[in-house]
């Protein structure tokens, strides 16, 4: 459930198109996949399927092109890691098929430990009064902010 991190298990997904999209002019302007991650699957699908996902799979579906989709239990910090990669070629099994190899197995993300933060030790803050320079600083403060109505005095602020 959201918030994620890196952690969250789930599925990460793959959306092969049977032709890529973008500038076809341009071969760096293309793309042909879309990996994506999804706690709920299903759902993820419905809602990539109905337009409503990623900008990349609405437009191919409003191509009409035909895509192949392929899933793997993963985390986030999977996902982010293909990515990061910017290979998805070599992740999909439809791909490397047609060049006659076996796709990547997926990588697996360094062990992350969550860091603890004792607030105990953080020192004590007297509530009460402010000094002079704190109502200086929120003096000027107030002065770039919010320009002073004519004929108020600034110290009364």
């Amino acid at each position: 459930m959201w918030p994620w991190n890196a952690s969250t298990v789930g599925h990460c997904y793959l959306f092969h198109f049977n032709a890529p999209l973008g500038n076809l002019a341009n071969r760096r302007a293309q793309a042909q996949h879309y990996f994506g991650f999804a706690e709920d699957l299903d759902s993820r699908i419905a809602k990539q399927l109905a337009g409503r996902g990623a900008k990349l799979v609405a437009a191919a579906l409003k191509q009409g092109l035909i895509f192949e989709l392929y899933h793997w239990p993963a985390c986030l910090a999977t996902e982010k890691l293909v990515k990061k990669t910017k290979k998805t070629a070599l992740y999909c099994p439809a791909c490397c098929a047609a060049q006659g190899r076996t796709p990547r197995v997926l990588p697996i993300p360094p062990a992350v430990t969550q860091l603890t933060f004792d607030l105990e030790e953080l020192p004590q803050i007297e509530l009460g009064r402010m000094d002079w320079l704190e109502i200086k600083v929120q003096q000027e403060w107030r002065a770039r902010r919010i320009p002073t109505p004519a004929g108020i005095d600034d110290d009364l602020l």
